[in-house]
């Protein structure tokens, strides 16, 4: 039988969000995702060696990322491997705040073997489907080695002109939103380390993405979301995230980070194999159809997380956030499969 595992690994092909819900919804639920929100960066990766020697075909992989701290983001382990992995040097380019239209600022920061700005979770092993439970990685900003972009929009060029930083500073007084998106941070993440078994998320789950200054995202009221305790991610029918959506945060209704936009499963008349911690197959989805895995934050990529970032502010999902189920793996599909998909 025919056998399909997609990842979403980023690329320059970009897509957006397919079928982002607008209007009331979104409108009602701005106020409280509005911080969340303001940390979720568009970021772009490529090899630095290889662009030195063919920047008209260097491979540049767009994700997006998630500010925890002034100095450091959070985005897949998938999105900066290829690039930053080993001995290889890589550019990592952040847009710090964009508003369409007006002004932008970005940074770029170099990783080398000598001076490493990239932290990829050790566990994580590209190609394999348990990824989703591993699929962490860590981008630090450290403002003396880091290169800052200060840009405005000119109009009769149609484009993004670099300025001065003074001139730029002037300019900032006047917007309120850049300001914003420069400032915020220190988001809260919710633990999944302290489950020891599989549980029913009980908020639901908003997955926004930001692209060109623009945010949109996919937000789902249903209440079909679950935590596989024994694969340490989260499975969910598909919320139509694509192509430059990884390394994206994604959110309870409140505001607080549970976890990460990692792959997607399908596989239409075949079936998918998971592996535990140990690359054993663990478990088995038959027939599967279209599923959403994204990463939570269990005890070993947590601590990982917790080991840069000593501002980290958490608190267990077993504080409201989840609430225990009885069911296996095929259970917990039955009944994602029983409910509508969130499209």
């Amino acid at each position: 039988m025919k056998k399909l595992f997609c990842i979403l690994l980023s690329c320059v092909a970009l897509a957006v969000l397919a079928q982002a819900q607008e209007g009331a919804s979104a409108e009602e639920n701005s106020s409280a995702l509005e911080n969340a929100f303001l940390v979720q960066k568009e970021i772009a990766v490529w090899r630095t060696d290889k662009a030195k020697v063919d920047p008209e075909h260097v491979y540049v992989y767009s994700c997006q990322a998630v500010r925890l701290a002034k100095k450091w983001f959070l985005t897949a382990a998938h999105c900066v491997y290829s690039a930053c992995r080993g001995s290889f040097p890589c550019t990592v380019e952040i847009t710090l705040a964009q508003e369409p239209g007006q002004m932008r600022q970005r940074v770029r920061v170099e990783h080398t073997r000598e001076n490493p700005q990239v932290f990829i979770y050790e566990g994580f092993f590209p190609g394999q489907n348990r990824i989703s439970s591993t699929d962490v990685a860590l981008i630090k900003v450290d403002p003396a080695r880091a290169t800052y972009a200060y840009e405005v929009w000119d109009k009769q060029q149609e484009n993004f002109v670099s300025v001065g930083k003074a001139q730029f500073d002037k300019l900032l007084r006047d917007s309120p939103e850049m300001k914003a998106q420069l400032e915020t941070g220190n988001i809260r993440l919710v633990s999944s380390a302290l489950l020891s078994g599989s549980a029913r998320l009980l908020l639901p789950i908003e997955v926004p993405l930001v692209r060109g200054g623009t945010l949109s995202y996919l937000g789902s009221g249903a209440r079909d979301v679950f935590y596989v305790g024994k694969l340490h991610h989260f499975i969910s029918p598909s919320f139509g995230v694509a192509r430059g959506n990884s390394g994206g945060g994604v959110f309870a209704e409140n505001g607080d980070l549970i976890g990460l936009v990692s792959s997607l499963v399908y596989s239409e008349n075949g079936s998918v194999s998971f592996q535990n911690d140990e690359g054993e197959t663990a478990l088995t989805l038959q027939h599967a159809r279209d599923y959403f895995l994204f990463t939570g934050f269990n005890g070993n990529t947590m601590n990982f997380i917790r080991n840069k970032v000593s501002s980290l502010r958490t608190i267990g999902a077993e504080n409201g956030f989840v609430v225990p189920v009885e069911e296996d793996f095929a259970g917990i599909v039955k009944a994602i499969d029983s409910a509508p998909l969130v499209m």
